[in-house]
């Protein structure tokens, strides 16, 4: 199944808005029901734009590392009522496991949130959303965004080049090695910003107060109307989500959980883009 990239046909605010908003309330909102459908909602959109196999393969990590986090909680903090188990000086209690399973559970989340953000707002769209309001902070995030994947490309190409030099028949520490390819990178990425610099100000960048743009992207109608009724999502939720947190403890006794509709507006917002990426793979 080829990938499929969801809300090709919106303006870069639509995207924006539907995930800046799922990613902050599931941060925010650190509630059971609320941090399971933050979850669901990004392994839905990987298995809809990416088919079953592929979206496996990227959240291979997810299991051990919800797991990790889950256990090492209570180790850490050893607080509850209800005690499960009990090694030695080592107490097991309920609470302390389920607020790690929700802690594990927000952190894989969100690390997933982030790649499905990375993959629908590339550079071109975030200059488009935000170039003109805050030029300098969406410049630096997308030349930061493009330095991370450079450096472990030159990374790999200094140590081709270094298994390809044996004349020397001596064979470097691991930590010399180390050294060796921190100060060729630091340096080659000096150079690049020097010419990366020159080549800003020889474009006119800082040239004006107010810094014009190429927009290729215009707001339809239907661009506004989704932005409507995300932004209305997205307020109802934040209410729904702060009513819900405020009912909701871990210690020292967990409350009981019951299925309110106020999880609903939360619940549609996180599988807009699975709603958006399976019905462009329907009409394309």
């Amino acid at each position: 199944m080829e990938p499929l990239r969801a809300f090709d046909t919106s303006h870069p605010s639509v995207p924006a808005v539907c995930l800046c908003s799922i990613v902050l309330l599931g941060m925010l909102v650190f509630q059971p029901i609320y941090e399971m459908l933050f979850l669901l909602g990004a392994v839905a959109f990987l298995v809809a734009a990416h088919g079953l196999r592929p979206a496996l393969r990227r959240l291979v990590w997810m299991v051990p590392m919800l797991a990790l986090v889950c256990v090492a909680n209570p180790l850490f903090s050893a607080s509850g009522s209800t005690e499960l188990l009990r090694v030695g000086p080592i107490v097991v209690y309920a609470e302390s496991l389920a607020y790690g399973a929700c802690m594990g559970a927000m952190l894989v989340a969100s690390i997933t949130w982030m790649g499905i953000m990375a993959e629908l707002l590339p550079s071109d769209k975030v200059f488009a959303t935000a170039g003109r309001v805050t030029p300098t902070v969406t410049l630096m995030m997308s030349i930061a965004s493009g330095l991370v994947p450079q450096l472990a490309r030159r990374t790999r190409e200094l140590r081709s080049v270094r298994s390809a030099c044996t004349c020397s028949g001596v064979r470097q520490s691991l930590r010399n090695e180390l050294a060796d390819e921190s100060v060729m990178l630091v340096s080659w990425a000096l150079e690049d910003s020097l010419e990366r610099a020159d080549a800003m100000r020889a474009r006119g960048w800082g040239a004006r107060v107010r810094r014009t743009s190429y927009r290729p992207y215009q707001m339809t109608e239907r661009d506004m109307v989704a932005l409507a009724a995300l932004v209305l999502l997205a307020v109802a939720s934040a209410g729904l989500g702060w009513v819900a947190s405020t009912q909701w403890r871990f210690y020292p006794t967990m409350a009981q959980l019951v299925w309110w509709w106020g999880y609903l507006p939360y619940g549609v917002l996180c599988f807009v883009p699975t709603f958006v990426a399976f019905w462009q793979r329907r009409i394309a």
